[in-house]
């Protein structure tokens, strides 16, 4: 039976990922992934900047100055391999029915004995006189042997893992200290030699020191595993709901179409039965005066040959006896043919439809109706973390509800001098980074002057989280965490920034309560509690190269965007920092950029960013696809568009160096 040390250990921790191969030389990385020291090398070579990324994560591997060689080693990869072949393994044998009684063979006698013992240091299966013979040898005479029932029951792994492996490097002696001026293992060398003025501890101390905070970490890093977990789940649910939504929704539009379909094959039939009517009543009523134009025809030809014979044959004498009645019948006969002709010609008419007026595309796509996305919560668990504020409406693609602006700012109370940033707090009012002036500027939600909160710094940028807390940037490596009062609570310090001149700028929180934060060319990823995660940049980093002024926001897939001032451009990476995608580039046609400054994503998570020095907000896709500009100078009387914000309802607001502008 497998002890619980030995279940937890599969491959994954055992095998290197690029060799596919048992460790040689193993070599950790910051983010804790662990290859061989030449598969590393060879990455390396392959970059041209000299750029070395986790071949897993991704992420930057900062190196020590003699490269590779100076990464960590990890001494632990071996020690987790000998406590995985430490299970006995079914040997094969002549003697079958002893072998299928016993199980495991000695490994070095040659007559086939059972083994009853384990030496943990050769890592051999021992027979009871292989196991004699062991001890009697000088080189293996101390060597920890264990029987099989204690081997099966784990205590030979807690033996094994209390074995040391770690040695120094430099001296191939045993690390039996902890340097807290290194921050590294060391030697009972290295304390007499190159160590010898730091502070420094037993190994043992230092380890019960740190592990206890590892603990404390640890049980964080749990419960966001569970968050992950149900955060998984959640979304497998959704996605097992979304084939049976778009079955429903098809059928809906089917059955939406076929009614359509059969309201108007039914306005075709009434149309049809009262054209068949008219025809009907046409033509009987045309029947009848054909009957009736041939009788007048009739009537004439015979008065018509009755005159010509007449005329022709007939002597005055008999000319004038009938003189009288001929000309009252020709004149009877001529009246009766312009009445019947007249009579006819009233009645005929042509049949014609009569087209509607309406688009009958846009009326049909009116009566099949519109499909409707409902965002829905999908992490249950996560109402816990500090998240930041999103608005819930999206900005209008046709530019139509941004016609009719209002400013404030302008003079009496709530003058500014630099409004770098906005922020929308969880109850709807508006926080601006007052720069120039060193404090923060709360307003209504119409504009009114609500307090102003005055600062030791000037802010950079704000962000508000759900519970009521404010980030602020613009103090060295720190940012500052105020309470809804506007009241400090504490300060995070970001560590491991290249430009200490620097002072941290951009931030944005994402859906897991993690802060993104720019310091120079850098941008970090920290944990709610402000310890660093992960970095991106830094000079001459190649695609992922920034400028010295960076702004960050985040989107609904804790996707990471960055607009750069310096370069004009913004750049998307995925959560673990890869880079995604580019867009923008100095100009002032259309998605072409000239300084952006402030970044932020609406609820379908498209991309708005002010540009600053072309004196308009423009609206990409979520993919970087130039969509519109939503504000400009000549529409909107717009000079250089600092800070931007949504609001709970919908609406944009954009900063100037001293105006702060509401798009209504």
């Amino acid at each position: 039976m497998a002890s619980n040390a030995i279940s937890d250990i599969t491959d994954e921790f055992l095998v290197c990922q690029v060799c596919l191969e048992d460790f040689k030389q193993p070599k950790m990385l910051p983010c804790l992934h662990t290859f061989c020291q030449s598969c590393l090398e060879k990455l390396l070579a392959t970059e041209p900047v000299g750029k070395l990324d986790c071949p897993t994560c991704r992420q930057d591997v900062p190196l020590p100055q003699n490269g590779v060689q100076g990464l960590k080693s990890n001494f632990l990869v071996g020690k987790l391999r000998d406590i995985l072949q430490q299970q006995p393994q079914q040997q094969p044998r002549e003697d079958t029915s002893e072998a299928e009684e016993d199980g495991v063979l000695c490994a070095v006698c040659e007559v086939g004995n059972s083994a009853q013992f384990y030496c943990v240091e050769c890592k051999d299966y021992l027979c009871q006189t292989c196991k004699d013979m062991h001890r009697r040898f000088k080189v293996s005479k101390a060597h920890k042997t264990v029987t099989l029932q204690d081997l099966q029951s784990g205590q030979a792994a807690a033996e094994l893992r209390g074995r040391e492996t770690s040695k120094c490097e430099d001296h191939q002696e045993l690390n039996k200290f902890y340097c807290d001026t290194c921050h590294r293992v060391i030697c009972l060398h290295c304390v007499v030699t190159a160590h010898k003025d730091h502070q420094y501890v037993e190994i043992e101390k230092a380890a019960e020191r740190e592990g206890a905070k590892i603990k404390a970490k640890l049980a964080t890093v749990k419960n966001t595993a569970d968050l992950h977990q149900n955060w998984i789940q959640d979304l497998q649910s959704v996605k097992d709901e979304w084939s049976s939504q778009v079955q429903r929704t098809k059928k809906e539009i089917r059955k939406q179409v076929n009614s359509i379909i059969e309201a108007a094959k039914k306005v075709g039939n009434d149309r049809n039965a009262q054209l068949r009517a008219m025809n009907a009543a046409r033509e009987k009523q045309l029947q009848a005066a054909m009957e009736a134009a041939e009788m007048d025809l009739a009537s004439a030809r015979s008065c018509v040959q009755f005159t010509d014979n007449v005329l022709e044959y007939g002597s005055p004498a008999e000319l004038m006896s009938v003189a009288g009645e001929l000309t009252e019948r020709l004149d009877q006969t001529a009246d009766e043919k312009k009445a019947g002709m007249a009579e006819m010609t009233k009645d005929l008419v042509n049949l014609t439809v009569e087209p509607s007026t309406y688009n009958v595309e846009q009326e049909v796509s009116k009566l099949v109706g519109e499909i409707k996305k409902t965002f829905i919560p999908v992490l249950s668990s996560l109402p816990t973390l500090t998240t930041q504020v999103r608005p819930n409406m999206v900005i209008g693609k046709d530019g139509g509800a941004l016609k009719r602006i209002k400013v404030v700012g302008e003079d009496g109370l709530g003058q500014f001098k630099g409004v770098t940033s906005l922020a929308i707090t969880a109850e709807g009012d508006i926080v601006a980074t007052d720069h120039g002036n060193s404090r923060l500027q709360f307003l209504g939600k119409d504009g009114s002057f609500k307090q102003r909160v005055g600062l030791t710094f000037q802010p950079w940028s704000v962000v508000a989280l759900t519970n009521g807390e404010l980030l602020v940037t613009g103090d060295g490596h720190r940012i500052h965490v105020l309470d809804k009062q506007g009241r400090e609570s504490r300060a995070i310090q970001v560590t491991g920034a290249e430009e200490t001149g620097r002072t941290t700028q951009g931030v944005a929180v994402d859906g897991l309560g993690r802060i993104i934060v720019t310091i120079g060319h850098q941008v970090f990823k920290l944990s709610p509690s402000g310890d660093v995660m992960m970095g991106i940049g830094g000079k001459d980093q190649g695609q992922q190269y920034f400028g010295s002024s960076l702004r960050v926001a985040v989107n609904s897939r804790n996707q990471i965007i960055v607009s750069d001032w310096d370069n004009d451009k913004m750049m998307m990476f995925d959560p673990s920092g890869r880079h995604l995608f580019t867009c923008g580039s100095c100009g002032s046609g259309p998605g072409q950029l000239c300084n952006p400054h402030c970044v932020i994503t609406d609820i379908e998570d498209d991309i708005i960013v002010s540009d600053c020095n072309n004196r308009r907000v423009s609206l990409f896709s979520r993919d970087g696809t130039f969509i519109r500009h939503v504000l400009t100078e000549s529409e909107h009387s717009l000079g250089g568009p600092l800070g931007l914000a949504l609001t709970c309802d919908g609406h944009l607001i954009v900063s100037e160096s001293k105006t702060i502008k509401f798009c209504l």
